[in-house]
């Protein structure tokens, strides 16, 4: 751990997941795309160290099933929380890099904690030669 925090630095956020590794993730939001994550053993040794905010871990968020706690433990911090007016949820934004596009993943979840939405919204603002 002494050398991931060595070379990477102090991460934002750390977490112990189910399966009881710890998680420290270090996102470069909000105008980077990225949460890099390094996943120890429970005794310290490194497992991996990986990009998660990616369109394969995007598909395996069930709606009416994944809880945010999972998501947390998942994507790590979102770069913007808000409370949704006039509905019981509360929303996470993740900028995310998908297929070399500029995209926001929007997780919605219900006052119980599990996801209602979770979807990507594609701003046509960043695609090259868009001028307005």
């Amino acid at each position: 751990m002494a050398e991931v925090e060595s070379s990477m630095g102090r991460p934002k956020e750390t977490v112990v997941d189910s399966a009881g590794y710890t998680v420290w993730f270090y996102p470069s939001g909000p105008n980077g795309r990225t949460t890099w994550a390094a996943r120890f053993m429970p005794d310290g040794r490194l497992v991996n160290v990986e990009q998660r905010l990616i369109k394969e871990n995007f598909a395996r968020v069930q709606p009416g099933a994944t809880t945010q706690k999972q998501i947390q433990e998942q994507f790590g911090p979102p770069w913007l929380t808000w409370r949704m007016p006039f509905m019981p949820m509360t929303e996470w934004d993740y900028r995310v890099l998908v297929d070399n596009r500029y995209f926001d993943w929007y997780v919605r979840f219900s006052d119980d904690g599990v996801v209602r939405e979770a979807f990507l919204l594609h701003d046509p603002i960043y695609d090259t030669g868009n001028k307005n």
